[in-house]
């Protein structure tokens, strides 16, 4: 019979690894963000992330790979020169991060850098920058037990794409504060918080969202392991004619490394 104590551990290790963004775990899932109150006339918007993580080890090494299909939605009122709604696919985004074993951390610090960019391959003008864009991203994680918290942080320059469209000189931070309770839920808040240095109007450089939500790690029986979030933001800092509020759903399969049962 499985012991219930050791299942436990097990489930809320695991929710630890997945709100870490430079842990080895590999992980297929999707995030989805609709967001209200956006536009003249108080649109709603979606944005559909597939999203993959990867890893290769060297050593007490490993690349961590992240990528992000993004696939936008556009309602039909929100776009001036189109009779329809838009949806397809906008800017992918790759992140590699060079990490160390945890076992290595440094002042209970888990690190991680690399580069992160931005692919032109939107399917529309509208759903995309029109730029190929490359930058440097950090990301430095505690977790003392309960708690997983820590920062992710990047600045992206544009290097070739359209003439004709703005530069991109875009920075994200986005703060993460995790609590894990013993059976697989947890509290969570990940704001992204995002500046357009580029932008003509300083009253239109920040985002600022605030506020965060709930989730949980489950297994279903000889399946694999899943992760399902849910959160809600309210932006005290935005563009003019940027949503008011996100909903924010998120849905993970997890590969967990399987343990050493030999004895």
């Amino acid at each position: 019979m499985a012991n219930p104590m050791a299942h436990a551990e097990e489930i809320k290790k695991l929710a630890e690894e997945v709100q870490n963004p430079v842990s080895d775990l590999v992980r297929i899932g999707f995030t989805n963000g609709t967001s209200f109150g956006g536009g003249a006339n108080n649109h709603l918007f979606n944005l559909f992330n597939l999203e993959a993580s990867t890893t290769r080890r060297f050593g007490d090494w490993a690349l961590l790979n992240r990528l992000t299909i993004p696939i936008p939605y556009l309602p039909a009122n929100a776009i001036e020169d189109k009779t329809g709604s838009l949806t397809g696919l906008g800017d992918i985004v790759y992140t590699g991060f060079l990490a160390r074993d945890e076992s290595k951390r440094l002042f209970k610090l888990i690190g991680g850098v690399g580069p992160t960019f931005i692919f032109n391959t939107a399917t529309d003008d509208r759903l995309g920058l029109g730029k190929w864009s490359v930058g440097p991203t950090l990301a430095i994680v505690s977790i003392p037990d309960p708690w997983v918290v820590g920062a992710l942080a990047r600045n992206l320059w544009s290097f070739a794409g359209d003439n004709h469209r703005p530069k991109v000189n875009a920075f994200l931070v986005q703060p993460f504060l995790n609590y894990n309770f013993s059976n697989g839920w947890y509290l969570t808040s990940t704001p992204v918080i995002t500046a357009n240095w580029e932008a003509e109007d300083k009253r239109n450089r920040w985002t600022i969202p605030i506020g965060g939500g709930f989730g949980k790690v489950m297994f279903r029986g000889e399946k694999r392991p899943i992760n399902i979030r849910l959160q809600g933001f309210y932006y005290l800092e935005k563009p003019d004619r940027a949503p008011d509020w996100t909903l924010q759903l998120q849905f993970q399969i997890l590969f967990p490394d399987k343990p050493d049962t030999a004895k």
